[in-house]
């Protein structure tokens, strides 16, 4: 796949929780390439350039995005609106934003006009800034609570894997719903000011190679795929307890529940929660020191589709720190 990163680093996301989001970005203009650099190292996006004939065959790939970036018309001046079309309708549930032609403003067709998230200019910041903050950062997750789930899911892979070197990349949030590799676990989370699910995605194979190599609690000579499915079922099951524990308390109600149907189609490697709002995701990279086993990647990734309430997370604070304060609880 001839995708090549867009944005190497963000000047913006040397804190490490601080979330990004990946977009596609497929633009023939030098400057509009130098301007799109810059205003995405403001904004915490992460851009990952394609050539126009090879955008359809990336949207067909597992990998997640937030968004698309393309120009109104491609090098030769003709109008990009067949290829919008197909994007959407190979991802319709990415947003497009386009950079409109300067010089010759086009107007848009009905069957356009409800797939377009915005029009943009290259030089106007505040426009494209309002449109991102809209469509792809329309979801608040605060930073404490990002920093909290990292560190009690790297807690239970510490606990799940032996002897492997765990690292998390900086977290995103994607747009999409596609599915990565053939394991899927899914585990319902709930507290006083969230409700969803929380998914762990990986591959077969590499999960089997892992347990083969003694870097699990389990023992088995020759491992198949139950193995494989208790290796991120416990996994699974211990991230939730660390949620659990952190996040779940008395005053969690359970009235006015509302439920909404998953679908999941296994071909597409497609899942949806019935909500369009943004998934808060994280990568883990499992790697064997001394190099004779394959990296094992982990895509944990957050949908809190069924309640989400952020104003109360700081009050789930001021509870601890007021048990704290009154003798309940005491800090190690």
């Amino acid at each position: 796949m001839n995708t090549s990163v867009f944005v190497n680093q963000f000047t913006s996301a040397d804190n490490q929780h601080d979330i990004v989001s990946k977009v596609l970005v497929y633009e023939h203009d030098k400057q509009g390439l130098i301007w799109l650099r810059n205003f995405f190292s403001d904004t915490n996006l992460l851009g990952y350039k394609v050539t126009k004939d090879r955008i359809l065959r990336v949207l067909n790939s597992s990998i997640d995005l937030a968004g698309i970036f393309v120009p109104e018309c491609d090098v030769r001046g003709n109008h990009n609106i067949d290829l919008i079309l197909d994007i959407h309708k190979t991802r319709p549930e990415l947003p497009v934003f386009i950079r409109r032609d300067e010089s010759n403003f086009f107007d848009y067709p009905d069957e356009l006009q409800n797939i377009l998230v915005g029009l943009y200019q290259k030089n106007n910041h505040p426009l494209l800034k309002d449109l991102v903050d809209t469509y792809l950062f329309s979801r608040h997750y605060p930073s404490e609570f990002v920093s909290t789930i990292k560190e009690l899911s790297l807690t239970a892979f510490r606990a799940a894997f032996k002897g492997l070197i765990i690292t998390v990349d900086t977290p995103y949030v994607v747009k999409d719903k596609i599915i990565y590799g053939e394991l899927f676990s899914l585990m319902p989370l709930e507290s006083n000011w969230c409700r969803g699910y929380m998914m762990l995605q990986s591959e077969e194979k590499n999960v089997l190679d892992v347990i083969s190599g003694n870097k699990t609690q389990i023992k088995a000579v020759e491992p198949t795929f139950r193995h494989v499915n208790a290796v991120l079922g416990e996994l699974s099951n211990m991230i939730w307890g660390n949620f659990k524990n952190r996040y779940t308390h008395a005053d969690t109600t359970t009235k006015h529940r509302i439920e909404v149907p998953i679908i999941i189609n296994h071909t597409r490697k497609f899942i949806s929660f019935g909500s369009d709002d943004p998934q808060l995701c994280l990568k883990y990279t499992l790697s064997d020191p001394e190099g004779r086993l394959n990296p094992i990647h982990i895509y944990q990734k957050f949908v809190f589709s069924l309640d989400w309430s952020p104003e109360k997370y700081q009050e789930t604070q001021v509870h601890v720190d007021a048990m704290v304060n009154s003798g309940e609880l005491e800090l190690f």
